[in-house]
């Protein structure tokens, strides 16, 4: 009953997809743009492919980043952590202790590796675990929130994003990402800094994304590139209570990249409000607390290192119970909902009663 009320909630008829929009010559191969509170797509190519993203995989990682820790939360570094001088490096040596926060904007900023790493390392690990194992078991659980999302595109391998076989997402996955990702105010406040000094004083750094100095709207994002991904670029303007999400994966430099995504949030920006009878894309994701009290619920939950969980098939299928980001006149169960979390927690929470009622002999009887 309760998918099926969410199901009646989220659901609309088939819509044709926004298309590529020639005028606007954009060069990356792939690019969407979004609006950032309803999730409608403007402009798309590309959207869904599965490629390399690189480092714009830190976001990624600094959403599960926060997902298990408080920022004020303090974080040792290692060698294991440390990598050479031709990565994109925040720059800390071994046995430097910085709060996740720093370590925060030691990713967003100048989109440290060994940021990323030392984050990962040190969230991940679990007794008897080695630095590489506790990595995996970050990545393992970044990996189950993509799927608890729904964005079926990404599959994440490392936690800085530096190329890796495997490793991909699609611009639409990105774009779905960074509407999760805008919830977080930490996360927010550093991809709009422009220069930071962490809070032991060790460290100074910049942002190296050169849009939020040229382009007034812009709040902010996150670059990459490596030669896999080619230049990669996911941004956020904002105008007179509108905002917006671009994403463009394998752009041209120096500039064309930047220029691409200013042309499309420029765009979006002018784009008049959708109307009822919108009748193109949009994105939509799941609340990942669904499926994470889904799993609560379910008495045999298999967890193996490294990968995502396994789940016993008798759980409900909540994949169609998709939402998109919060409308403008309706907020079914957006991610950040409390109601609809709670709606979901107390279904939920009837069907954990029910499993454990089965699982007593009185419950079996008759069966």
């Amino acid at each position: 009953m309760l998918t099926l009320i969410l199901i009646l909630l989220v659901s609309a008829p088939a819509v044709a997809a926004a298309q590529e929009v020639p005028e606007l010559q954009i060069n990356s191969q792939r690019y969407i743009l979004i609006d950032a509170e309803t999730g409608h797509v403007y402009a798309q190519k590309g959207a869904r492919d599965e490629v390399a993203i690189a480092s714009i995989t830190k976001v990624f990682t600094a959403v599960q980043a926060l997902e298990m820790a408080s920022p004020d939360t303090l974080i040792t570094t290692t060698e294991d952590d440390l990598f050479g001088p031709s990565h994109s490096l925040m720059g800390f040596g071994p046995g430097e202790t910085y709060t996740l926060e720093d370590l925060i904007y030691g990713l967003m900023l100048p989109s440290g590796n060994d940021a990323a790493y030392a984050i990962a390392r040190s969230l991940g690990q679990q007794p008897g675990d080695t630095p590489e194992e506790a990595v995996e078991h970050f990545m393992g659980l970044l990996n189950q929130r993509m799927l608890d999302m729904g964005l079926r595109n990404t599959f994440l391998i490392t936690p800085s994003g530096w190329g890796v076989p495997g490793h991909h997402s699609s611009a639409w996955d990105v774009a779905a990402m960074m509407q999760h990702a805008l919830q977080y105010p930490l996360i927010v406040e550093a991809i709009s800094t422009v220069e930071y000094t962490t809070s032991n004083g060790l460290m100074h750094m910049r942002n190296n994304n050169r849009l939020l100095q040229t382009y007034d709207a812009l709040l902010g994002g996150k670059t990459g590139y490596d030669l896999d991904s080619g230049w990669c670029l996911v941004e956020v303007a904002e105008r007179d209570d509108r905002r917006m999400i671009s994403v463009t994966l394998d752009g041209i430099a120096p500039d064309d990249w930047y220029d691409d995504n200013r042309v499309l949030l420029e765009y979006g920006l002018e784009q008049p409000r959708v109307s009822a009878s919108w009748s193109g894309d949009v994105v939509q994701w799941q609340n990942p607390s669904i499926q994470q009290v889904a799993r609560s619920a379910e008495p045999e939950v298999r967890v193996g290192r490294g990968n995502t969980l396994a789940v016993a098939d008798s759980l409900p299928d909540t994949s169609a119970d998709l939402v998109s980001a919060p409308g403008p006149s309706f907020d079914p169960v957006a991610a950040g909902s409390v109601v609809g979390a709670s709606v979901v927690l107390i279904g939920l929470l009837v069907v954990r009663g029910t499993i454990a009622f089965l699982h007593w002999p009185l419950g079996r009887r008759g069966r």
